[in-house]
């Protein structure tokens, strides 16, 4: 009787522990809503960095391979000395806004976190470490299979566990508002309901009256890159309804487009907001984020709304049409491959995964060259209005003073688009090795060393910035160019 009974109470604590263990780390709410506090892009110092040359980098999916290929462009950056407003300063002091999806959040975050010490402690902490191996081990010890058993940890978790004790010390998004300087960095997931991009920022947790201010960065990073099937979505509670919340009016506005169809995409995102804060038809208790290449492989969809449209809490447009800015600079590092495959050989049919693999990564890499075309004709388009504006004023003007007419004119910006990729590599073998590389969360050192030189280089021969270099008198230090 009495080993039954302790058989029995074993089973009765083995349950509670599983309960206990097995559920994710619950997300603080927002007490009340405030617009003047927490992560956002105006409640940022510019301190040195003008708004005049407004810069933005952008770090792509793609594992470790794309953490390396955006460290060495952060290096490149920090190297690359420009004379602006009588001084000489690094290029990396100008930047003000770092948009980054999968691996590439990893450098985004860390440096968002630690600042210029990521120069000296990012490789070994991350870029050098076997991750992809240690979360192996790590999902296979006792105690993480016991926590994996509860229905609401998954294996991004865990992976959210290890990066907030093995890479960024714990540190949450209350110790990067308190740095209070830029540049914003955007950590990017995907809403795995509604297909829409998740950024972390306290404007878009604002909407589950949630506090981002609590949420670690290892846990959004681990959002970001919660590659599906490999990794487990990530969940965090929603507390809609509970913090006074209140939308900006455009979405009000926005909603009455359904049968005008003026402006569809501002429609679209005006849904996805209310999809948080709605009770019809359910109200979403719990949001589940999994890999931010999902909605947007290059984490560009954010800055390009930010360029392109005044509904966003960190307008560049707004900054335009005050006429703060003057040169916008956009530089995306971009690391997809396209592996060599040898299914075209054969007429067998290709296997579940391949064929899964190939439906994710196909369609993303398509979309992405199409967001890249985007951002190139909407600055084109404005800078195109600003001169026809100027000349039929110029024009009437020249008919007499009767025939003057009082148009505003948009501001008129020079627009840097510059895009590092393997795809610019001149030498077809060396190309077709970078474009071969794995998408893992473990590479070889030499391999992350090679990442971060050729991001280097492909920068300083991308002929966007040279152009900038001549126009801002600068240099790449490394390459000596322009010096």
């Amino acid at each position: 009787m009495d080993r039954r009974i302790t058989l029995r109470s074993a089973l009765v604590i083995c349950a509670l522990l599983l309960s206990a263990c097995g559920s994710f780390p619950v997300n603080p709410p927002l007490a009340k809503y405030d617009p003047s506090a927490g992560y956002r892009f105006e409640k940022l110092e510019p301190g040195s960095n003008s708004d005049e040359l407004f810069v933005i980098v952008v770090f792509s999916g793609g594992g470790t391979r794309a953490a390396a290929l955006s460290y060495g462009l952060l290096e490149a950056l920090r190297d690359t000395k420009i004379h602006w407003q009588n001084k000489e300063i690094a290029l990396l002091d100008e930047v003000d806004v770092i948009s980054s999806i999968s691996g590439g959040s990893f450098p985004a975050a860390y440096y968002a976190l630690r600042g210029s010490r990521i120069f000296d402690e990012f490789p070994n902490r991350f870029l050098y470490r076997p991750v992809q191996t240690d979360l192996l081990k790590l999902a296979l010890t006792p105690v993480s299979l016991l926590k994996l058993a509860g229905p609401s940890f998954g294996r991004s978790d865990l992976a959210a566990e290890f990066y907030d004790r093995e890479v960024f010390g714990a540190g949450t998004y209350a110790d990067v508002v308190a740095q209070q300087h830029r540049p914003f960095v955007i950590l990017n997931a995907t809403d795995m309901t509604t297909g829409a991009q998740f950024p972390f920022i306290q404007d878009q947790f604002d909407l589950l009256c949630a506090d981002l201010s609590g949420i670690t960065l290892g846990r959004a990073a681990a959002a970001s890159s919660a590659f599906p099937g490999g990794l487990t979505p990530l969940t965090f509670q929603n507390y809609a309804g509970q913090c006074d919340y209140r939308q900006p009016p455009w979405v009000d506005l926005a909603l009455k487009d359904h049968q005008s169809r003026v402006n569809v995409r501002r429609t679209a995102r005006a849904e996805d907001r209310l999809s948080y804060t709605s009770a019809e038809p359910t109200p979403r208790s719990y949001i589940h984020l999994t890999d931010g290449g999902v909605a947007d492989n290059i984490g560009l969809r954010e800055p390009l709304t930010a360029i392109t449209s005044l509904n966003n809490s960190w307008s560049v447009l707004r900054l335009i049409n005050l006429k703060k800015v003057d040169k916008l600079v956009v530089i995306v590092v971009n690391a997809a491959t396209n592996p060599a495959t040898d299914r075209d050989k054969t007429p067998n049919v290709p296997g579940l995964i391949e064929t899964i693999t190939a439906a994710a990564d196909v369609p993303l890499d398509n979309y992405s060259f199409d967001t890249l075309e985007i951002l190139r004709k909407t600055v084109n388009e404005f800078n195109e209005s600003a001169r026809l504006i100027s000349g039929c004023k110029a024009l009437a003007t020249a008919r007499g003073a009767q025939c003057a007419v009082d148009i505003p004119a948009p501001h008129q910006i020079e627009f840097f688009p510059i895009e590092v990729a393997f795809e610019y590599i001149e030498a077809a073998d060396e190309r077709n090795w970078f474009k071969n590389l794995p998408t893992s969360l473990e590479l070889p050192r030499e391999t992350v060393d090679k990442l971060r030189a050729i991001g280097r280089q492909i920068l300083s021969e991308d002929p966007e910035f040279k152009r900038l270099m001549q126009t801002l008198h600068g240099c790449l230090a490394i390459t000596g160019q322009n010096c």
